[in-house]
C-alpha cells in the first residue's frame, strides 16, 4: 500500500512538473522579459482588418515559448548546467568565452571576417559621413566620427578558440581608412584602447567600463581640439561589484551575479535639463555652467556611460540615441559641435539608414540621356521638416565609388547612397518635382537615366 502512494505522490510530482509551464501561467501569470528581450505578443483569432488570423497556432506556440511560468528560473537553471558540463551557451545571442567572459553572438561576423560589407557599402557608409560633414560645417559646427570596437575586437584572448579571428581588415578598419582617404573627420578609438594596459569592458558585459568611457571621453575631446579635463586617471576610479550585465541576464534571466563596474570619485558639475527615465532615454540634455560649447552627439548604448564625462566638458549638450541621423537638431539646438558613435557591430546601419538633412545641390553639368535602360526604382513620402523625402534604388551597374544624383525639373541634387535595397539612395528635397531623372558613373563615365513623372 506505501508504495502504491509513493508512486501515485511521484506521479503526480511529475506530473506537475511537466503541466506547471502551462499551470502556472494561470496561477502567477505569464513571464516577462529579461534583459534586451522582445517576447512575442498574445495571439489574436483576427488581424488588423478583421479577416481570420491563419497563424493564429503558430502565434499561440510562439506566445507560449515565450511566456511559460517559471521561463526565466528554468532557463538559467538550464543555461548554467550547459555551462558546467559542456562549456556551452545556452543562449544563441550569447558566447561563453573562457575565464568566465561573456561576447556577443552578434560580433562574430566580424570577428571572423565572414559576411563583411562589400567595397561598395563601405564606400557609401564613408560618403554619407562625408555629406553629414559638409553639413555640420555649413552649419558652422565641428565634426568627428568614431567606431568604438566589439569586444571582441579588443580581448580576443577570452574568447573560444574554436573561433578563429581573422586576420584580414574588417568593416571598422576599412571604414576608418575610407573616411581618412576622403578627409572626413575620424577617431580611431581601437588604436586608443588597446593601448592601455588595464581591462577596459566589463566581463559579463557587452560595454566598455566607466573608465573605458572616460578614456574615450579624453580622445575624443583631443581629436576636436576641445580644452577639457582629462578623466582617464584609474587611480581615481572605485571598483563596486553592483553592475546587471547585458550579456549576463540575457545567459542567466533569474541569475543574481553582477559584474565589477569602476565609479570615478568625484560629484558631477553638469545638470539634466529635465529627469530622465534613465540612461537608455532617447533624447538627454544637459547643461554645464562651468564650461562653453553646445554638442549634439549621436549614440548609441555605449553612450550611457561616455555621455556624463562628454556633459561635464560643454556648457550644453544634447544625446540623440535613434538612427537616422536627424541632422536637423544642428538648427534647432544650436550647436557648434556634432559627433557621432556607433559600435563596430552596427556599422551596416550607415548604409542601411540614411541621414535626414536637405539634400545638396550640385553645378555639375548634366549629359544628355544615355542610350541603355536604366533600372531605377523610387517612391516619395512626406516628411515633418518640411521635405519630401525620396528614396530607391538602381539596378543598373555603377562604380564602386559613384555618387547618386537627382535630376529634379533641372536642379540637380545629390542623394545619400544609403536606405534600403541593393544600390539605394535617398534624398530629402524641398518639394516634389514634375520630372526625375538619375545619374551615376559607370566605368568612369556619367549614366543618366530617362525621365520619370512624379505628378
Amino acid at each position: 500500500m506505501k508504495k502504491k502512494y509513493g508512486f501515485l505522490i511521484f506521479l503526480g510530482v511529475f506530473l506537475l512538473m511537466c503541466l506547471w509551464p502551462l499551470v502556472g501561467m494561470a496561477i502567477t501569470g505569464p513571464s516577462e522579459a529579461a534583459a534586451n528581450e522582445i517576447l512575442a505578443a498574445p495571439p489574436a483569432l483576427q488581424n488588423t482588418g478583421g479577416s481570420f488570423n491563419a497563424d493564429f497556432l503558430n502565434d499561440t506556440s510562439d506566445y507560449f515559448a515565450d511566456h511559460f511560468a517559471s521561463r526565466q528560473e528554468l532557463t538559467t537553471v538550464n543555461a548554467k548546467l550547459e555551462a558546467a558540463l559542456f562549456g556551452e551557451s545556452a543562449s544563441e545571442d550569447v558566447i561563453l568565452g573562457k575565464d568566465g567572459w561573456l561576447f556577443y553572438q552578434t560580433t562574430l561576423d566580424d570577428y571572423q571576417g565572414q559576411n563583411l560589407l562589400s567595397d561598395r557599402e563601405i564606400w557609401a557608409a564613408s560618403h554619407s559621413l562625408s555629406l553629414i560633414q559638409e553639413y555640420a560645417q555649413q552649419q558652422n559646427a565641428s565634426f568627428l566620427f568614431t567606431v568604438v570596437p566589439n569586444k571582441n575586437s579588443l580581448y580576443p584572448e577570452f574568447m573560444p578558440d574554436r573561433y578563429i579571428r581573422s586576420d584580414a581588415p574588417g568593416n571598422a578598419e576599412r571604414l576608418t581608412e575610407a573616411l581618412r582617404q576622403a578627409d572626413v573627420s575620424v577617431l580611431d578609438l581601437y588604436e586608443v584602447l588597446k593601448t592601455k594596459d588595464l581591462i577596459l569592458y566589463q566581463r559579463l558585459d557587452s560595454h566598455w567600463s566607466n573608465l573605458g568611457a572616460a578614456l574615450a571621453h579624453d580622445a575624443i575631446t583631443d581629436a576636436l581640439g576641445k580644452e577639457a579635463e582629462c578623466f582617464y586617471q584609474p587611480e581615481q576610479f572605485t571598483a563596486v561589484q553592483d553592475h546587471s550585465a547585458d550579456l549576463y541576464q540575457m545567459l542567466y534571466p533569474a541569475g543574481t551575479e553582477k559584474d565589477i563596474q569602476l565609479y570615478p570619485d568625484r560629484q558631477w558639475s553638469f545638470s539634466y535639463d529635465a529627469p530622465i527615465r534613465s540612461v537608455e532615454d532617447q533624447m538627454i540634455r544637459t547643461s554645464c555652467a562651468e564650461h562653453a560649447g553646445k554638442l549634439l552627439m549621436f549614440r548609441d548604448s555605449f553612450g550611457n556611460t561616455l555621455h556624463p564625462f562628454m556633459a561635464e566638458s560643454y556648457g550644453a549638450a544634447v544625446f540623440f540615441r535613434a538612427m537616422p541621423y536627424d541632422l536637423s537638431l544642428l538648427d534647432s539646438e544650436n550647436a557648434d559641435t556634432l559627433v557621432i558613435e556607433i559600435v563596430e557591430r552596427n556599422i551596416d546601419w550607415l548604409v542601411q539608414r540614411a541621414p535626414i538633412f536637405p539634400a545638396p545641390v550640385r553645378q555639375i553639368a548634366v549629359p544628355a540621356q544615355s542610350d541603355e535602360e536604366v533600372n531605377v526604382r523610387f517612391s516619395f513620402s512626406e516628411k515633418d521638416l518640411g521635405m519630401l523625402c525620396c528614396q530607391g534604388t538602381i539596378g543598373s551597374k555603377m562604380d564602386i565609388d559613384s555618387p547618386i544624383f537627382l535630376i529634379c525639373d533641372g536642379t540637380v541634387f545629390e542623394a545619400s547612397p544609403a536606405g534600403s535595397g541593393d544600390q539605394p539612395f535617398t534624398a530629402y528635397l524641398p518639394c516634389r518635382p514634375g520630372r526625375l531623372q538619375v545619374m551615376f558613373i559607370q566605368d568612369g563615365c556619367p549614366v543618366i537615366s530617362q525621365a520619370y513623372s512624379c505628378e
